[in-house]
């Protein structure tokens, strides 16, 4: 079930996928860049509060922490070659590079054991931004694409 009104787009790979309304824009882009999203949300304090049947809701400080901010998963280059480019912005660096800010970036990149004694493994990057930063983000990324 969709938690936020969405759209259907055909991907690169030509699948057909929901993506949440408000972030149309800034995906597009990054397909348009060669950067594909495995997943995202435009609140995803939202998603986490319970709020979709069947799903318990998160733990409230996590909640309370992403409520408001974007959330994109992608594979760690991708997540990389996006951060760089947006990294050239004087107005978004210091979201990027400050952690603690209100208006902070987090980026998490999860390192997990294989469950067959294998060495660990390192998953897709998640990007987390305040949903405030998604016009800005589009403007660099159209600026970049030029």
């Amino acid at each position: 079930m969709q938690i936020h009104p969405a759209r259907s787009l055909r991907s690169p790979s030509g699948v057909a996928v929901l993506i949440d309304s408000d972030l149309v824009p800034l995906v597009l882009r990054l397909w348009a860049l060669g950067l594909r999203t495995k997943a995202s949300c435009q609140d995803f304090g939202e998603s986490l509060g319970g709020s979709e049947p069947g799903l318990p809701p998160g733990d409230q400080r996590w909640v309370a922490f992403s409520a408001g901010r974007v959330w994109l998963k992608m594979r760690p280059d991708h997540a990389e070659r996006l951060i760089g480019v947006l990294g050239t912005d004087r107005e978004l660096r210091p979201a990027l590079c400050e952690w603690g800010r209100d208006d902070s970036w987090i980026c998490v990149r999860p390192v997990t054991p294989d469950l067959r004694g294998g060495p660990p493994r390192t998953g897709d990057t998640h990007l987390f931004f305040p949903r405030e930063h998604l016009r800005r983000v589009v403007e660099i990324l159209d600026r970049h694409q030029r």
